[in-house]
């Protein structure tokens, strides 16, 4: 049993990083290639948001399992508090960006500002995706902050209600039962033509929480499993395990190419029936093997300081990259490097290094001097609170992306 939740673990950053890259390149390779064979490789990249959303799960909910048993209770309301001073800024920065690019550069744009911002501001925007309504292409991204928040709106609340042992419990049950529902889901939706999904039916699978939220209780349940009493003889076996983290990151290898297989890549049969959980499954054994062996040649390489450094400002990469990459493209189309005939492989990985760089840096200038200011108001003790709970759950590693 492993109760040492604070320990601020490199590796996860670098995870991060790792993750994040396959997403940049994916929305790169959309606006900056024709249909091609690489094209189609790249569109396996949405996988990295749902290693972000184990990673999100599993995280929070050892935060909020020390805070349980510190306290013997959530503060739901100061979890929702830090919630917001750590994710709103980006994200309201962003959102500015965006609509003050549009003002700029595609002002017919503009009318569909009214129709948007109900949805963006409620964080039902991945519903509004699902259901083919009007969108911003660039704001693709905010659809799994959607579904993060409205997993916080949840979690605390059954968390507190039914404890520890009984989250387990549910979060286990509930990941089956939301397999079976989405796996029930696609076959009704594409009954007669199961290999070939619906545009509308592919959407709505990818984009919906009642079918991608069991990713994120993947991760959650791997952190109450850890949590688990009897987990102890389990916890110092995975400890002793030399080759536990390759075997897991082999394993997530092999199971990511095949859950990323067929088309459309992101809500083929595959993806769209088991292959989600299962990809979380074993994103989950990485995280636990990673925790249980911080000195294996995994954790080691993860823990290398540019990927560390990417995936501490991967919330921001995350959030920014499509409009960086929008506003450079554009910019590189007018001066005629991407007209037709322009497109070659070395064009892309010119896009994509830039636009790597110029959102790296904009993340890390925004978290620098914007976000960690919020950051200092969220992790500021509370009045009165002098058990030292509340410091400890400061140095928590609370950095998740959406």
């Amino acid at each position: 049993m492993q109760r040492n939740r604070h320990t601020y673990v490199a590796a996860f950053d670098g995870l991060r990083g790792v993750a994040i890259l396959p997403v940049l390149m994916l929305h790169v390779g959309v606006d900056a290639l024709p249909s091609c064979n690489l094209l189609r490789e790249l569109t396996r990249g949405w996988y990295g948001v749902d290693l972000f959303f184990v990673l999100s799960g599993f995280l929070i909910t050892r935060i909020l399992l020390g805070e349980l048993e510190s306290t013997g209770t959530l503060d739901i309301g100061r979890f929702y508090l830090r919630r917001v001073l750590r994710l709103g800024p980006a994200y309201a920065t962003m959102l500015a960006a965006v609509f003050a690019g549009a003002l700029v550069f595609d002002r017919a744009a503009l009318a569909r500002v009214p129709q948007v911002l109900p949805a963006l501001a409620t964080y039902t925007y991945n519903y509004q995706l699902a259901a083919r309504g009007p969108h911003f292409d660039v704001l693709v991204v905010v659809w799994s902050l959607c579904v993060e928040e409205q997993f916080y709106l949840v979690w605390p609340w059954l968390l507190r209600y039914l404890k520890a042992q009984r989250a387990l419990w549910f979060c286990a049950g509930a990941t089956v039962l939301l397999c079976a529902y989405r796996t029930g889901l696609y076959a009704l939706l594409n009954w007669g033509h199961l290999d070939r999904p619906t545009p509308a039916s592919a959407i709505w699978i990818y984009f919906a929480s009642d079918t991608r939220i069991g990713v994120i209780l993947v991760g959650c349940t791997a952190a109450l499993l850890l949590n688990h009493p009897h987990s102890r003889r389990l916890w110092a076996r995975m400890r002793m395990a030399r080759w536990l983290p390759s075997l897991a990151l082999a394993a997530l290898c092999v199971c990511v190419y095949f859950v990323t297989g067929g088309r459309p890549s992101s809500a083929s049969w595959r993806s769209a029936t088991f292959g989600y959980s299962l990809g979380a499954y074993t994103v989950a054994i990485l995280i636990i093997a990673l925790l249980a062996r911080p000195s294996s040649i995994v954790a080691r390489a993860l823990s290398w300081r540019p990927l560390v450094s990417l995936g501490k400002v991967s919330y921001g990469v995350y959030l920014f990259h499509t409009l960086i990459a929008w506003l450079l493209l554009r910019a590189a189309d007018r001066a005629g490097m991407l007209r037709a005939g322009a497109y070659s492989l070395s064009a892309f990985a010119i896009a994509a290094v830039l636009v790597l760089v110029a959102t790296w840096i904009a993340a890390w200038l925004h978290y620098r001097f914007v976000e960690r200011r919020f950051m200092a108001m969220r992790d500021r003790p509370r009045a009165g609170s002098g058990d030292g709970s509340e410091r400890r759950l400061q140095h928590a590693p609370a950095r998740v992306i959406a």
